[in-house]
């Protein structure tokens, strides 16, 4: 859940300082969240802790990036991004190793002074065979860019990775497939990038670098891995996050206006994520359901968990999830709806859920609070669950910081297909407004009767998770009921961004730097003259 803070803090930095990197800084938001958050044995309160993994950041301009996945992590305060570049910051331009004889020049938790390309790899290098040398078990991890891999010294770095049999250390490319002269393959072709790293006596992993769950998984498999060292690539989009700006070259170096800060600070807290429901629609198998759900390009996968207790019915419970697990790397988003949660918490644990969570009718503080600390040493996204007639208790408001989902039952719960309840928009709002005055960083989640005519109207109600049941398997075209859902949360997305640049004065400004996104929604938004009065 710190891919958008990584994103957000990069983005603030980049805009003050006027100057920066926000294409490669978007690009590897989930590798830095999946290394500092899920992964890598680190300890901000003693950064040169002995048993430490390494982590080498050579492509030495994601500097905002890594600052924000510093500060996050707890290195600095966060505060301090907004000093990026600045005269007499230590958040320079290109990170400096932190010592303390330059503490007035550098952070802790940073371990390589970068600037020229190429060399971060040769460095991680020398770090692993010390490691090795001492016997210690501290793991490296390196993150190369795609123009860096034009040197030659790359290259010599993997022959010599291979030679010494470097098993802990894990390279990741972040192949965006763009560099600061233009596009990759047009500048000097990397590919086929899977078959050189290979031919250098590399262990290979290839992935979608923007699914955390595909990252940790590589990772995961990568430690197993004997003899030989590890690259991930890591396929990625330039630029993710910002639609104007993705796979577009011309944002691998430049700074967003200042004017515009606010509108895409408003763009990346409206992540939207798809979630079927698999107990919705026609009774069949549910492996299929998933393969048919991650086909069709779902999000997450929502299981409906029902005792016939709390709710008068029964769905599936651990084991079947369990069972459910190994067909796909989609986060598992598991709605517990059941009498004494704490009883069972631990067998959704095992089941490896990534999101679990349980309604506050079925909780106190105490077992709120044993439920949530288990989750999250687990590495698992807490979530409080609330039912249409239900108030949001002020003792919950204590635990925002632990919570990363908040359901909103937009139905009650306990049958598939019910009919949207309109009453619950209003609540829907402002309890997302509380919320955010309270400092929570997580998703809204809108569970029951969302389809193409209700969605709009939870999103713009402050809904970011979409629990689609019947609208997504009611139907023989699940690609297309997906892609009609996302539709429509992008309209209602550039509808919020266009009256939010006219409250601020500078809608014909930001529709300019926009017109390439809008023209799709011209017409639903009703601005096709304004459109193609745009030079």
């Amino acid at each position: 859940m710190k891919i958008r803070d990584i994103r957000m803090l990069a983005i603030e930095g980049i805009a003050e300082a006027g100057s920066g990197h926000p294409g490669a800084s978007f690009s590897a938001a989930e590798i830095m969240a999946a290394l500092y958050f899920r992964k890598m044995r680190h300890d901000p309160s003693n950064p040169y802790w002995e048993d430490r993994d390494y982590f080498i950041n050579s492509k030495a301009h994601y500097a905002p990036g890594f600052y924000a996945a510093l500060a996050l992590a707890g290195y600095f305060p966060v505060e301090e991004i907004k000093t990026l570049r600045k005269l007499g910051s230590r958040l320079q331009g290109h990170p400096v190793r932190y010592s303390s004889q330059q503490k007035e020049h550098s952070v802790p938790g940073t371990e390589y002074s970068g600037g020229s390309e190429g060399i971060g790899l040769s460095v991680s290098i020398g770090i692993a065979l010390a490691n090795k040398l001492d016997g210690k078990k501290s793991r490296v991890y390196t993150l190369i860019g795609d123009g860096e891999s034009n040197e030659g010294q790359i290259w010599e770095a993997a022959m010599a990775a291979a030679k010494f049999r470097l098993e802990k250390l894990t390279a990741i490319l972040d192949r965006n497939r763009i560099q600061q002269d233009g596009f990759t393959e047009d500048i000097m072709p990397l590919d086929p990038v899977r078959d050189k790293w290979a031919a250098f006596n590399w262990n290979v992993i290839e992935i979608n670098g923007h699914k955390v769950e595909d990252i940790i998984d590589a990772i995961n498999k990568a430690n197993e891995v004997k003899d030989k060292p590890t690259i991930i690539i890591a396929n990625t989009i330039k630029g993710n996050g910002i639609k104007h700006m993705t796979n577009n070259p011309q944002w691998h170096g430049k700074a967003p206006p200042r004017k515009h800060v606010a509108l895409l600070l408003e763009e990346l807290e409206s992540e939207c994520l798809i979630a079927p429901s698999i107990i919705a629609g026609q009774p069949q198998n549910y492996e299929e359901k998933v393969r048919m759900a991650e086909r069709g390009g779902a999000d997450m996968i929502h299981l409906d968990v029902m005792d016939g207790r709390f709710v008068p019915n029964i769905s599936l419970f651990a084991d079947t999830i369990g069972k459910l697990r190994h067909i796909t790397n989609l986060p598992f988003d598991a709605h517990l709806m059941i009498e004494r949660p704490l009883d069972h918490i631990q067998d959704y644990i095992d089941a490896r859920c990534d999101i679990i969570t349980v309604h506050v009718e079925a909780c106190d503080e105490n077992s709120l609070s044993q439920i949530t600390d288990r989750l999250l040493l687990h590495g698992i996204s807490p979530g409080i669950a609330i039912n249409p007639a239900t108030d949001f208790p002020e003792w919950l408001y204590g635990y925002l910081n632990k919570i990363d989902v908040i359901i909103v039952m937009s139905v009650n719960p306990g049958f598939a297909g019910q009919k949207f309840l309109p009453a619950v928009l209003p609540k829907m709002m402002l309890l997302n407004k509380e919320l955010r005055k309270h400092g929570f960083k997580g998703y809204i989640e809108a569970d029951g009767g969302i389809d193409s005519t209700t969605l709009q109207q939870v999103y713009s109600a402050g809904a970011r998770i979409l629990v689609a049941g019947s609208a997504v398997y009611a139907t023989s075209d699940i690609h297309g009921a997906i892609i009609h859902l996302r539709h429509k949360a992008n309209v209602a997305l550039e509808k919020s961004l266009l009256d939010h640049a006219d409250s601020l004065g500078i809608k014909s400004d930001w529709m300019k730097a926009r017109k390439h996104i809008l023209i799709p929604f011209s017409n639903e938004l009703g601005i096709e003259e304004d459109i193609h009065a745009i030079k």
